[in-house]
């Protein structure tokens, strides 16, 4: 087996989904009575603060940092939706849980076994480029590392090798050089084993295992077993659920629907991973936005066909957004979708697994109902009915039409027939059709239609009616 390893070394403030870049971000969390820094942005980091920084040390040197609380909740939320996105490129994923231990807060990852999707996907290089190109818009911050084995992966991503590592043997060459204090062990087994003049990994290795065990009890031992794959390392894969919910739960009140964009792009990208890994579509899914002493606001996003394109989604969710008039700030945001079915999509390049969408004409009325309602946006449909003013009603864009073989008519009618004054009237340049009908339902009409073309050269659509023997206009020809 091959293992792809991609840990989060940022999660407790990529699972927050903050959008801060200018002002100095941190995480933090307490253990042993104080408050230590989890993690922090990029602008933070400028100004040298770190993680498993003392906050209080933190505070003095930018006293201006946004803080936020850690979350583990919401970091097991994005890793469960991250592994449902990740199913795409491997049946066999397993999750990494996060620690609630500060010095291991770093180290929850996702691991899925490519050595059968090789194949499916052209090769190693290509599936890393395509698993890096999807996860990019999902904007966490991670690393990769490949080995046989899990710990062995997980060891390599963190230490920030990219190499693969395709045996055990190639696995012990990357990591012996490595410092012991790259493993998760102990606390107190760094400090002992380079008192011992143990300083790295390959040298921990050759040491017996009994030995090991004695000192530093049987857990550490058995790593060092899965690490090398000496010892199997059975883990609980994750199982794709047959219908779909993600949730994201908002640090602080957001007031704007703007400002849910963002948390929007990445459920519905995360989302697509999950229609990917299903080889599925949707036609229907709602969006709850959560609000605090009031009812909750539920969008019902429906779309002509199915599909699972997520720039589509957004642009549809955004235009329901944008017209849609929130009872209070959002707490949180759910998306849910129980329905699913083969979506409108063209695969030309099968083994390569290149996913094109076509821009359809059922992508534009999906846009446009989005932007007007549901009400508003509506097609036609042929009636079986040869009085031209019943001859077609209302259907919805979805609907599937049977056509109707009636003589060549205008596609512009007026809502009422107008009476034609007859010393003025057109020049008539076709035969008369005759339309007898509506004598069942009370609308008994016995009408001669013809073309007549007026002397700026427009076609119009006249009848003569031999009821009153009046003339009429119904119609203009294009």
């Amino acid at each position: 087996m091959l293992w792809l390893c991609m840990t989060l070394p940022q999660l407790p403030l990529d699972a927050l989904c903050c959008t801060e870049e200018a002002r100095p971000t941190l995480v933090t969390m307490v253990e042993r009575n104080a408050r230590w820094v989890v993690c922090c942005n990029s602008a933070a980091e400028r100004l040298n603060l770190r993680a498993s920084m003392n906050y209080t040390v933190a505070l003095a040197i930018a006293s201006a940092s946004v803080t936020f609380e850690r979350n583990m909740a919401a970091e097991r939320s994005a890793l469960h939706r991250l592994a449902a996105w990740a199913y795409q490129f491997s049946a066999s994923v397993i999750i990494g849980e996060p620690s609630s231990e500060l010095r291991f807060a770093h180290h929850a990852c996702i691991w899925l076994e490519i050595g059968a999707s090789l194949k499916l996907f052209g090769g190693f290089r290509k599936l890393i480029e395509r698993i890096e190109q999807e996860l990019k818009p999902l904007r966490y911050t991670y690393q990769l590392g490949v080995a046989p084995t899990l710990e062995g992966a997980a060891l390599l991503a963190r230490a920030g090798i990219r190499i693969a590592a395709v045996n055990s043997q190639s696995l012990r060459a990357h990591i012996q050089t490595l410092p012991i204090t790259a493993l998760p062990l102990p606390p107190e087994a760094p400090q002992q084993l380079e008192m011992a003049g143990v300083r790295s990994i390959g040298l921990l290795l050759e040491l017996p295992r009994d030995g090991v065990a004695r000192r530093f009890g049987p857990q550490v031992s058995r790593y060092l077993d899965r690490l090398i794959g000496a010892a199997p390392d059975p883990r609980t894969p994750y199982q794709l659920p047959a219908e779909y919910e993600s949730s994201f739960d908002f640090e602080m009140e957001v007031r704007s629907t703007q400002a849910l964009l963002f948390t929007l792009q990445r459920l519905l990208r995360e989302f697509l991973g999950f229609l990917r890994a299903r080889d599925t579509g949707v036609q229907h899914f709602t969006l709850q936005l959560t609000h605090r002493d009031v009812h909750d606001t539920t969008l019902l996003i429906g779309l002509s066909a199915p599909e699972r394109n997520a720039e589509l989604f957004f642009s549809v969710v955004r235009e329901r957004l944008e017209r849609t008039q929130l009872p209070a700030p959002t707490t949180a945001l759910t998306l849910r979708a129980t329905q699913f079915a083969a979506p409108i999509a063209l695969q030309p390049e099968m083994f390569s697994g290149v996913l094109q969408q076509r821009e359809t004409l059922s992508h534009t009325l999906d846009r446009i109902t989005a932007r007007l309602g549901d009400a508003q946006v509506h097609g036609l449909r042929s009636v079986a009915d040869h009085r031209p003013e019943l001859s077609w009603a209302e259907s919805s864009p979805q609907e599937e039409h049977h056509s109707l073989h009636f003589t060549e008519r205008p596609l512009w009618l007026l809502p009422e027939p107008q009476p034609l004054q007859r010393s003025v009237m057109p020049q008539i340049v076709s035969a008369p059709e005759r339309i007898e009908g509506g004598w069942w339902d009370g609308g008994d009409v016995q009408r001669d239609y013809f073309i007549a073309r007026t002397t700026t050269g427009a076609d119009l659509w006249i009848f003569h009616d031999l009821n009153n023997q009046g003339w009429y206009l119904h119609g203009f020809w294009s």
